[in-house]
Protein backbone atom coordinates (compact mmCIF):
# COMPACT_ATOMS: atom_id res chain seq x y z
CA UNK A 1 0.00 0.00 0.00
CA UNK A 2 1.42 3.52 -0.80
CA UNK A 3 2.32 5.55 2.27
CA UNK A 4 0.16 8.69 0.53
CA UNK A 5 -3.13 5.69 0.85
CA UNK A 6 -5.11 5.73 4.24
CA UNK A 7 -6.81 2.61 5.54
CA UNK A 8 -10.44 2.63 5.04
CA UNK A 9 -12.19 3.06 8.26
CA UNK A 10 -14.35 0.80 9.94
CA UNK A 11 -17.97 0.10 8.83
CA UNK A 12 -19.49 1.83 11.76
CA UNK A 13 -17.39 4.70 12.14
CA UNK A 14 -19.63 7.18 9.48
CA UNK A 15 -23.36 8.15 10.32
CA UNK A 16 -23.72 6.70 6.55
CA UNK A 17 -23.04 3.30 7.66
CA UNK A 18 -25.27 3.48 10.87
CA UNK A 19 -28.23 4.55 8.55
CA UNK A 20 -26.99 1.83 5.76
CA UNK A 21 -27.41 -0.77 9.15
CA UNK A 22 -30.58 0.54 10.65
CA UNK A 23 -32.09 0.56 7.11
CA UNK A 24 -31.33 -2.91 6.05
CA UNK A 25 -32.73 -4.13 9.76
CA UNK A 26 -35.89 -2.78 9.00
CA UNK A 27 -36.73 -4.06 5.90
CA UNK A 28 -35.91 -7.35 7.15
CA UNK A 29 -38.79 -6.38 10.36
CA UNK A 30 -41.45 -5.22 7.60
CA UNK A 31 -40.19 -8.43 5.12
CA UNK A 32 -41.69 -10.56 8.26
CA UNK A 33 -43.91 -8.04 8.84
CA UNK A 34 -45.39 -8.59 5.68
CA UNK A 35 -45.32 -12.53 6.11
CA UNK A 36 -46.21 -12.68 9.08
CA UNK A 37 -48.70 -15.77 10.04
CA UNK A 38 -51.46 -13.34 11.05
CA UNK A 39 -51.46 -11.39 8.02
CA UNK A 40 -51.15 -14.58 5.71
CA UNK A 41 -54.16 -15.95 7.82
CA UNK A 42 -56.10 -12.43 7.57
CA UNK A 43 -54.74 -12.29 3.40
CA UNK A 44 -56.06 -15.98 3.29
CA UNK A 45 -59.42 -14.56 4.43
CA UNK A 46 -60.20 -11.66 1.94
CA UNK A 47 -59.52 -13.82 -0.70
CA UNK A 48 -61.76 -15.90 -0.13
CA UNK A 49 -64.54 -13.49 0.40
CA UNK A 50 -63.33 -11.95 -2.89
CA UNK A 51 -63.20 -15.35 -4.48
CA UNK A 52 -67.26 -15.99 -3.12
CA UNK A 53 -68.04 -12.38 -4.72
CA UNK A 54 -66.47 -12.94 -7.40
CA UNK A 55 -68.22 -16.47 -8.32
CA UNK A 56 -71.76 -14.64 -7.37
CA UNK A 57 -71.06 -11.70 -9.69
CA UNK A 58 -70.75 -14.54 -12.50
CA UNK A 59 -73.52 -16.39 -11.32
CA UNK A 60 -75.87 -12.76 -11.44
CA UNK A 61 -74.57 -12.92 -15.21
CA UNK A 62 -76.09 -16.06 -16.45
CA UNK A 63 -73.12 -18.79 -15.64
CA UNK A 64 -73.91 -21.76 -13.65
CA UNK A 65 -72.45 -21.96 -10.41
CA UNK A 66 -70.39 -24.96 -11.66
CA UNK A 67 -68.74 -22.18 -14.80
CA UNK A 68 -68.38 -19.03 -12.21
CA UNK A 69 -66.22 -21.50 -9.52
CA UNK A 70 -64.08 -22.85 -13.02
CA UNK A 71 -63.81 -19.73 -14.11
CA UNK A 72 -62.13 -17.63 -10.81
CA UNK A 73 -60.47 -21.03 -9.96
CA UNK A 74 -58.39 -20.55 -13.38
CA UNK A 75 -58.23 -16.79 -12.97
CA UNK A 76 -56.68 -16.94 -9.74
CA UNK A 77 -54.44 -19.93 -10.83
CA UNK A 78 -51.96 -17.28 -12.43
CA UNK A 79 -51.61 -15.31 -9.38
CA UNK A 80 -48.09 -15.39 -7.92
CA UNK A 81 -48.20 -18.24 -5.04
CA UNK A 82 -47.24 -16.78 -1.46
CA UNK A 83 -43.94 -18.79 -1.38
CA UNK A 84 -42.58 -17.20 -4.52
CA UNK A 85 -43.80 -14.09 -3.44
CA UNK A 86 -42.03 -14.36 0.09
CA UNK A 87 -39.07 -15.46 -1.60
CA UNK A 88 -39.37 -12.91 -4.05
CA UNK A 89 -39.04 -10.15 -1.30
CA UNK A 90 -36.79 -11.66 0.67
CA UNK A 91 -33.90 -11.75 -2.50
CA UNK A 92 -34.45 -8.10 -3.01
CA UNK A 93 -34.10 -7.25 1.15
CA UNK A 94 -30.75 -9.79 0.51
CA UNK A 95 -29.77 -7.50 -2.75
CA UNK A 96 -30.52 -3.71 -1.87
CA UNK A 97 -28.95 -4.68 1.85
CA UNK A 98 -26.20 -6.80 0.79
CA UNK A 99 -23.20 -3.73 1.39
CA UNK A 100 -24.56 -3.26 4.80
CA UNK A 101 -25.15 -6.80 6.24
CA UNK A 102 -21.43 -7.98 4.56
CA UNK A 103 -19.54 -5.18 6.18
CA UNK A 104 -21.49 -5.63 9.44
CA UNK A 105 -20.49 -9.34 9.37
CA UNK A 106 -24.02 -10.55 9.07
CA UNK A 107 -25.99 -12.39 6.75
CA UNK A 108 -29.80 -13.69 6.06
CA UNK A 109 -30.89 -16.84 7.31
CA UNK A 110 -32.93 -19.47 5.28
CA UNK A 111 -36.36 -18.85 5.52
CA UNK A 112 -37.58 -20.18 9.19
CA UNK A 113 -40.73 -21.64 8.99
CA UNK A 114 -43.46 -20.49 11.69
CA UNK A 115 -46.80 -21.83 9.55
CA UNK A 116 -48.50 -23.07 6.94
CA UNK A 117 -51.36 -21.68 5.42
CA UNK A 118 -54.31 -23.13 3.89
CA UNK A 119 -56.05 -21.27 0.80
CA UNK A 120 -57.06 -21.30 -2.26
CA UNK A 121 -53.94 -22.48 -3.88
CA UNK A 122 -53.12 -25.10 -1.18
CA UNK A 123 -50.87 -25.57 1.67
CA UNK A 124 -48.35 -22.23 1.61
CA UNK A 125 -45.77 -22.36 3.98
CA UNK A 126 -45.12 -18.97 6.02
CA UNK A 127 -42.07 -17.89 8.37
CA UNK A 128 -39.74 -15.69 8.84
CA UNK A 129 -35.89 -14.57 7.88
CA UNK A 130 -33.82 -14.08 10.90
CA UNK A 131 -29.85 -12.13 10.66
CA UNK A 132 -27.21 -14.76 11.22
CA UNK A 133 -23.34 -14.18 12.32
CA UNK A 134 -21.44 -14.48 8.89
CA UNK A 135 -18.56 -13.06 10.23
CA UNK A 136 -17.86 -12.34 14.52
CA UNK A 137 -15.06 -10.46 14.03
CA UNK A 138 -16.40 -8.10 11.52
CA UNK A 139 -19.56 -7.66 13.92
CA UNK A 140 -18.03 -7.05 17.12
CA UNK A 141 -15.88 -3.86 15.23
CA UNK A 142 -18.49 -2.36 14.10
CA UNK A 143 -20.03 -2.30 17.44
CA UNK A 144 -16.92 -0.77 18.45
CA UNK A 145 -16.78 1.90 15.53
CA UNK A 146 -20.36 3.24 16.39
CA UNK A 147 -19.38 6.99 17.52
CA UNK A 148 -20.75 8.02 20.38
CA UNK A 149 -22.63 11.19 18.56
CA UNK A 150 -24.38 8.54 16.63
CA UNK A 151 -25.97 6.08 18.89
CA UNK A 152 -29.73 6.80 19.85
CA UNK A 153 -32.38 4.41 20.98
CA UNK A 154 -33.14 3.60 17.54
CA UNK A 155 -29.91 2.24 16.44
CA UNK A 156 -29.88 0.43 20.20
CA UNK A 157 -33.50 -0.71 19.38
CA UNK A 158 -31.79 -2.25 15.94
CA UNK A 159 -28.92 -3.60 17.43
CA UNK A 160 -30.95 -5.45 20.17
CA UNK A 161 -33.18 -7.15 17.21
CA UNK A 162 -30.17 -8.67 15.47
CA UNK A 163 -28.87 -9.82 18.81
CA UNK A 164 -31.93 -11.60 19.33
CA UNK A 165 -31.65 -13.13 15.92
CA UNK A 166 -28.45 -13.99 16.91
CA UNK A 167 -29.23 -15.97 19.81
CA UNK A 168 -32.35 -17.74 17.75
CA UNK A 169 -29.93 -19.14 15.59
CA UNK A 170 -27.33 -20.15 17.80
CA UNK A 171 -30.79 -21.77 20.13
CA UNK A 172 -31.77 -23.67 16.72
CA UNK A 173 -28.55 -24.04 15.93
CA UNK A 174 -27.74 -26.37 19.57
CA UNK A 175 -31.01 -28.08 19.45
CA UNK A 176 -30.95 -29.52 15.62
CA UNK A 177 -27.10 -30.59 16.78
CA UNK A 178 -26.48 -28.68 14.43
CA UNK A 179 -22.99 -26.17 15.35
CA UNK A 180 -23.21 -24.81 12.24
CA UNK A 181 -20.43 -22.13 11.42
CA UNK A 182 -22.90 -18.95 12.60
CA UNK A 183 -23.29 -20.41 15.31
CA UNK A 184 -19.13 -21.17 15.68
CA UNK A 185 -18.82 -17.09 14.82
CA UNK A 186 -20.97 -15.94 17.17
CA UNK A 187 -19.72 -18.22 20.13
CA UNK A 188 -15.93 -17.95 19.16
CA UNK A 189 -16.44 -13.66 19.43
CA UNK A 190 -19.05 -13.41 21.73
CA UNK A 191 -16.71 -11.58 24.20
CA UNK A 192 -15.96 -8.94 21.69
CA UNK A 193 -19.55 -9.17 20.74
CA UNK A 194 -20.24 -8.30 24.19
CA UNK A 195 -18.23 -5.45 24.69
CA UNK A 196 -19.49 -3.35 21.80
CA UNK A 197 -22.38 -4.24 23.02
CA UNK A 198 -21.48 -2.30 26.39
CA UNK A 199 -19.93 0.36 24.02
CA UNK A 200 -23.47 1.47 22.14
CA UNK A 201 -25.10 1.00 25.68
CA UNK A 202 -26.71 -2.35 25.96
CA UNK A 203 -24.80 -3.35 28.79
CA UNK A 204 -28.14 -3.90 30.86
CA UNK A 205 -29.90 -5.70 27.74
CA UNK A 206 -31.77 -8.83 27.89
CA UNK A 207 -30.24 -9.64 25.10
CA UNK A 208 -26.61 -8.68 26.33
CA UNK A 209 -27.09 -10.54 29.47
CA UNK A 210 -28.24 -13.92 27.56
CA UNK A 211 -25.76 -13.46 24.75
CA UNK A 212 -23.30 -13.50 27.75
CA UNK A 213 -24.44 -16.37 29.31
CA UNK A 214 -24.47 -18.13 26.21
CA UNK A 215 -20.80 -17.29 25.69
CA UNK A 216 -19.84 -18.30 28.93
CA UNK A 217 -21.45 -22.01 28.93
CA UNK A 218 -20.03 -22.44 25.39
CA UNK A 219 -16.52 -21.67 26.81
CA UNK A 220 -17.01 -23.82 29.89
CA UNK A 221 -18.42 -26.91 27.86
CA UNK A 222 -21.92 -27.47 28.97
CA UNK A 223 -24.16 -24.70 26.39
CA UNK A 224 -26.29 -27.94 25.52
CA UNK A 225 -27.43 -28.74 28.55
CA UNK A 226 -27.88 -24.85 29.37
CA UNK A 227 -29.91 -24.64 26.22
CA UNK A 228 -31.74 -27.34 26.79
CA UNK A 229 -32.80 -26.57 30.76
CA UNK A 230 -34.16 -22.70 29.52
CA UNK A 231 -35.87 -24.14 26.64
CA UNK A 232 -38.33 -25.72 29.05
CA UNK A 233 -37.96 -22.66 32.14
CA UNK A 234 -35.62 -24.90 34.66
CA UNK A 235 -33.48 -22.04 34.92
CA UNK A 236 -35.62 -19.63 36.44
CA UNK A 237 -37.26 -19.49 40.17
CA UNK A 238 -40.24 -21.97 40.48
CA UNK A 239 -42.36 -18.97 41.03
CA UNK A 240 -41.14 -16.85 38.19
CA UNK A 241 -41.54 -20.02 35.43
CA UNK A 242 -44.50 -18.83 33.31
CA UNK A 243 -45.02 -22.34 31.89
CA UNK A 244 -42.61 -24.79 33.18
CA UNK A 245 -42.43 -27.76 35.55
CA UNK A 246 -43.82 -25.68 37.78
CA UNK A 247 -47.23 -24.70 36.03
CA UNK A 248 -47.59 -28.27 33.43
CA UNK A 249 -50.55 -29.95 35.61
CA UNK A 250 -52.64 -27.11 35.32
CA UNK A 251 -53.11 -28.11 32.01
CA UNK A 252 -51.66 -32.28 30.85
CA UNK A 253 -52.98 -35.60 31.04
CA UNK A 254 -51.34 -38.04 33.56
CA UNK A 255 -48.95 -39.26 30.19
CA UNK A 256 -48.32 -35.56 29.23
CA UNK A 257 -47.26 -34.58 32.58
CA UNK A 258 -44.92 -37.56 32.64
CA UNK A 259 -43.42 -36.74 29.42
CA UNK A 260 -42.69 -33.29 30.57
CA UNK A 261 -40.98 -34.38 33.64
CA UNK A 262 -39.16 -36.71 31.78
CA UNK A 263 -37.28 -34.00 29.82
CA UNK A 264 -36.50 -32.58 33.07
CA UNK A 265 -34.66 -35.59 34.35
CA UNK A 266 -32.80 -36.14 31.08
CA UNK A 267 -31.28 -33.08 31.34
CA UNK A 268 -30.27 -32.95 34.97
CA UNK A 269 -28.77 -36.49 34.15
CA UNK A 270 -27.29 -35.51 31.11
CA UNK A 271 -25.69 -32.79 32.83
CA UNK A 272 -24.71 -34.90 35.79
CA UNK A 273 -22.72 -37.21 32.49
CA UNK A 274 -20.97 -33.70 31.48
CA UNK A 275 -17.47 -33.49 33.30
CA UNK A 276 -17.84 -29.82 32.66
CA UNK A 277 -21.02 -29.02 33.57
CA UNK A 278 -20.71 -29.94 37.45
CA UNK A 279 -21.77 -26.40 38.68
CA UNK A 280 -24.79 -26.14 35.78
CA UNK A 281 -25.90 -30.08 37.45
CA UNK A 282 -25.76 -28.66 41.11
CA UNK A 283 -28.11 -25.43 39.85
CA UNK A 284 -30.29 -28.05 37.80
CA UNK A 285 -31.07 -30.60 40.76
CA UNK A 286 -32.14 -28.34 42.79
CA UNK A 287 -34.22 -26.29 40.21
CA UNK A 288 -35.79 -29.64 39.67
CA UNK A 289 -36.56 -30.21 43.44
CA UNK A 290 -37.42 -26.75 44.08
CA UNK A 291 -40.23 -27.10 41.19
CA UNK A 292 -41.28 -30.60 42.15
CA UNK A 293 -42.32 -29.22 45.64
CA UNK A 294 -43.58 -26.29 44.41
CA UNK A 295 -46.07 -28.32 41.83
CA UNK A 296 -47.10 -30.69 43.87
CA UNK A 297 -48.09 -27.88 46.66
CA UNK A 298 -49.33 -26.32 43.80
CA UNK A 299 -51.70 -29.20 42.43
CA UNK A 300 -52.98 -29.67 46.04
CA UNK A 301 -54.19 -26.89 46.43
CA UNK A 302 -55.86 -26.68 43.12
CA UNK A 303 -57.63 -30.45 44.38
CA UNK A 304 -59.43 -28.56 47.19
CA UNK A 305 -60.81 -25.41 44.92
CA UNK A 306 -61.76 -28.16 42.21
CA UNK A 307 -59.87 -27.38 39.34
CA UNK A 308 -60.56 -28.51 35.87
CA UNK A 309 -64.59 -29.06 37.02
CA UNK A 310 -64.32 -32.38 36.22
CA UNK A 311 -63.82 -35.55 38.82
CA UNK A 312 -61.33 -37.16 36.64
CA UNK A 313 -59.02 -34.20 35.77
CA UNK A 314 -55.66 -35.03 37.58
CA UNK A 315 -56.06 -38.79 38.00
CA UNK A 316 -52.61 -40.04 37.96
CA UNK A 317 -50.61 -37.28 38.73
CA UNK A 318 -49.67 -37.99 42.08
CA UNK A 319 -48.36 -41.14 40.68
CA UNK A 320 -46.36 -39.09 38.36
CA UNK A 321 -44.80 -36.83 41.29
CA UNK A 322 -43.62 -39.86 43.17
CA UNK A 323 -41.89 -41.52 40.41
CA UNK A 324 -40.51 -38.27 39.35
CA UNK A 325 -39.45 -37.48 43.14
CA UNK A 326 -37.83 -41.15 43.31
CA UNK A 327 -35.70 -40.51 40.43
CA UNK A 328 -34.23 -37.06 41.36
CA UNK A 329 -33.02 -38.95 44.80
CA UNK A 330 -31.28 -41.56 42.70
CA UNK A 331 -29.49 -38.91 40.64
CA UNK A 332 -28.40 -37.07 43.51
CA UNK A 333 -27.15 -40.08 45.13
CA UNK A 334 -23.49 -40.65 45.05
CA UNK A 335 -22.28 -43.04 42.03
CA UNK A 336 -21.33 -46.14 43.20
CA UNK A 337 -18.02 -46.56 41.92
CA UNK A 338 -17.80 -42.40 44.03
CA UNK A 339 -18.94 -44.32 47.19
CA UNK A 340 -16.21 -47.06 46.87
CA UNK A 341 -13.34 -44.53 46.34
Amino acid sequence: MSENMAAAPEFGSQLGDVIAFSQAVDAIKQHNKQFSSGKQVARVLIDHIKRQERTQDLIDAGASPEEAEETVVFVDSSELPLSEEEQMSRSIVGITNAHALESAGLALSPLRQTGTIVGSQGEQIVGEVRLQMADGSKFSNFLLSISPENIDEELRENIATVVADLIAEVTDAIKNRNHEQSFIETVVYGKGIVTGLEHVGLAESPMTKELCALYEHAQQGDVDEFIEASDIGLLKAPEEQEYGPTGWHRDATADHLSNRWQKVLDIVMKAKANPNAKELYEQLLKSAQDSLEYAQSDWNKLKTEGYGGNSNYGEGFEKVFETVALELSMIASPDEEGVND
